[in-house]
């Protein structure tokens, strides 16, 4: 889930992908070096929608809807002064391990949860209370876990719910707005989408939305958000350049490449150094001899 004010968690869950293991009768080339070992590779925190995996005509205990929309009325999804005391979250706040970030985030952020349980959601009362918030809420934590929770359905109807949030004076829901809208195209690239993010990216007075927008138009096949990061990973603010570079990193080729390299040489701030190496690591493939 990728919140602005959470931003880190965009990359910070583990995942360990072993590549298929070749059968004795294909011996695996020798000059394939993705044939050699095993790959390690940070992902996001992710989603996983329980309901997605259930069967079309499943049917569910109702006190499961129930419990999830009274959760929805909570004031607050996050601990408070008195509850953050407890020493098992003071335990995960000095988590450092990837793993632990992600477990500090899940028990500290109730909508995380939620947003889990109410995925992809078929239920017409769960999807109308959901279309309630994200129009008249005033809780912009829950605001942002409905606009997750409908996307997940992707269900056309609800891209122009998910435009409107668009325009909301709340950088946390515009910003879970575009990534609702990305949520929606389930990982192919998509023309109108990808012209309704960048379009809204342009004119969104956060920078990091911006950015982080026109990453998700570049990646659904809107390369005017490509020239959009490359605009920004020399600026003068730090985060900025940061933030640019982790997803030239993530996107580019070896064009991308050979202009970001002599960076890593001019480089002072430590957060951009290790986000430069990681995108070269990234793109080294890319790289010509």
């Amino acid at each position: 889930m990728k919140k602005i004010i959470f931003v880190c968690a965009l990359f910070l869950a583990r995942s360990v992908r072993a590549q298929n293991a070749p059968s004795p009768a294909t011996p695996p080339a020798a000059s394939s070096p993705e044939a050699a070992a095993p790959i390690l590779e940070l992902e996001p925190l992710i989603i996983t929608a329980p309901r997605l995996k259930l069967p079309p005509n499943a049917v569910l205990d109702p006190q499961i809807n129930a419990n999830l929309l009274r959760l929805l009325q909570l004031p607050n999804l996050r601990p408070n002064a008195q509850e953050q005391l407890d020493p098992s979250l003071t335990n995960l706040a000095n988590l450092t391990t990837l793993d632990g970030y992600n477990l500090q985030t899940r028990y500290t952020e109730l909508g995380f949860l939620l947003t889990e349980g109410l995925a992809g959601t078929k239920d017409l009362t769960l999807q109308n209370s959901l279309q309630t918030i994200i129009q008249t809420g005033t809780n912009v934590q829950i605001q942002a876990l409905a606009l997750d929770a409908l996307a997940y359905t992707h269900d056309q109807q609800f891209i122009p719910l998910f435009q409107s949030a668009l325009q909301n004076t709340n950088v946390t829901v515009r910003f879970t707005a575009m990534e609702a809208l990305y949520i929606m195209a389930n990982g192919q690239p998509d023309s109108n989408i990808s012209s309704i993010i960048y379009t809204a990216a342009q004119v969104d007075p956060s920078l990091a939305v911006k950015l982080y927008a026109s990453h998700l138009a570049w990646e659904l096949g809107n390369t005017f958000g490509r020239e959009t990061l490359l605009h920004h990973y020399q600026d003068m603010d730090w985060f900025t350049r940061a933030f640019a570079t982790h997803y030239l990193g993530e996107m580019g080729h070896n064009d991308v490449f050979s202009l970001i390299q002599p960076q890593l040489y001019t480089e002072t701030n430590p957060s951009v150094q290790a986000e430069l190496c990681w995108a070269l690591l990234k793109m080294e493939k890319y790289r010509k001899p």
